[in-house]
């Protein structure tokens, strides 16, 4: 083939003008621009009237570079793939960016997990009575616990900050559970006795159990009960769980959960907060209320 036929061949080839060939693509002019000034995409060139030219074969190489470009690789390391590595380098770096992807997918999955969870918690207020205790079953729950260092006068939020602080920094250190919901235990003795201390800061996750970050509940039947802000007395909410599981002959078997499904202060001051409580019991125990 003479210089004159290569020619010819490479110009019926290359007969996609930029906007034709950005239309193809779906990019636009400045991307294709950005790929020629970095040597990531080259077009033919008319030496006559400096009008650049692509080939429909092009297309493949356009969405080879945008999807590495979208996994995270920088314009630097496309280039060293295009022009320096092997087909094994291309494979191994494609598994690794592959990799990571799907640890991002698994913690994207993880939040939308929990704010599911939140979002079910809200929802089943509107099917009980306010501040009135009621059994049903909590099924594939696990929770992730940090202990409180000084249990003893732990009864707010500000009175337990570094465990809260160590508790974040704890979750947010893995993969598998997130922060929300979160909130607080109390041992049941404690409430019976009136002695309303906090003793763990924890999270809860529908993931299973993997009995080192994160433990199942001892029993899936559980009283719970609903406590916002329009309540004057939290107090009266925990006596009014120790009082329905004693009239119903119950036996508590965990420490009161005491979630925290929002808690916010305006510039008034205001105090505005909604808190879903449950306590497992014992599954043989002689249930007097239907299970929801």
């Amino acid at each position: 083939m003479t210089q004159s036929d290569s020619l010819r061949q490479n110009i019926q080839e290359y007969n996609l003008s930029v906007g034709q060939f950005a239309k193809l693509c779906g990019t636009t002019r400045d991307t294709l621009r950005h790929y020629y000034e970095t040597g990531l995409l080259m077009p033919r060139i008319d030496e006559a009237n400096g009008y650049h030219y692509y080939s429909a074969s092009q297309v493949s190489s356009f969405f080879f570079i945008s999807t590495f470009r979208q996994t995270g690789y920088s314009i630097k390391e496309i280039h060293s793939i295009i022009y320096d590595s092997s087909k094994e380098k291309i494979r191994k770096l494609a598994n690794i960016k592959m990799l990571d992807m799907q640890r991002e997918l698994f913690v994207l999955h993880n939040k939308i997990a929990s704010m599911q969870l939140g979002l079910w918690l809200l929802e089943k207020y509107d099917e009980n009575k306010s501040y009135t205790p009621f059994f049903e079953r909590l099924e594939n729950i696990s929770i992730a616990r940090t202990a409180i260092q000084k249990k003893d006068g732990a009864r707010h939020a500000g009175d337990i900050a570094p465990d809260i602080a160590t508790h974040i920094n704890a979750i947010s250190s893995g993969d598998n559970l997130s922060v929300f919901p979160t909130g607080v235990t109390m041992a049941y003795d404690d409430i019976v006795n009136k002695k309303y201390n906090y003793n763990n800061v924890i999270s809860l996750s529908i993931l299973p159990a993997d009995n080192v970050n994160t433990f199942a509940l001892p029993s899936s039947t559980v009283v719970s009960c609903y406590h916002d802000h329009h309540a004057s007395d939290i107090e009266q909410t925990y006596q009014q769980i120790a009082s329905f599981i004693k009239e119903h002959q119950l036996k508590a078997c965990s420490d009161l959960h005491i979630i925290s499904l929002y808690n916010l202060y305006d510039t008034s001051e205001h105090h505005t907060y909604f808190k879903y409580m449950f306590i497992c019991v014992e599954k043989d125990a002689p249930l007097t209320v239907p299970l929801r």
